[in-house]
């Protein structure tokens, strides 16, 4: 899987704002990591019909906040802070909570 790490995007007048941009420009990483469905939710409503899937990501990699998971062709966003494991013997581990939004 892929992490993206966001640019932070500038206004027209050179001061930062809180948009980021995922685009083609912002740092990628590719790291190993354990994907495993969590949720999914579709909202009864007339109208617009989102649909709305959690998973969870199990890694050794630390991963930020504002960064997405791009995998198998979907984009997920980090949902919160991301849990850390530090056992006493053995490696760091990070827990991730993700959220992809379709419709």
């Amino acid at each position: 899987m892929t992490l993206v790490d966001p640019l932070e995007v500038e206004d027209q007048y050179g001061n930062p704002s809180p948009a980021a941009d995922y685009g083609p420009g912002a740092p990628r990483r590719d790291v190993r990591g354990y994907m495993q469905p969590n949720t999914s939710t579709e909202p009864a409503e007339t109208g617009r019909q989102p649909k709305i899937t959690r998973w969870r990501l199990f890694t050794y990699s630390p991963v930020g906040a504002r960064e997405q998971v791009e995998w198998r062709g979907r984009t997920f966003r980090v949902d919160g802070d991301p849990e850390m494991w530090e056992p006493a013997f053995g490696r760091t581990r990070f827990w991730v909570r993700l959220t992809e939004v379709e419709g």
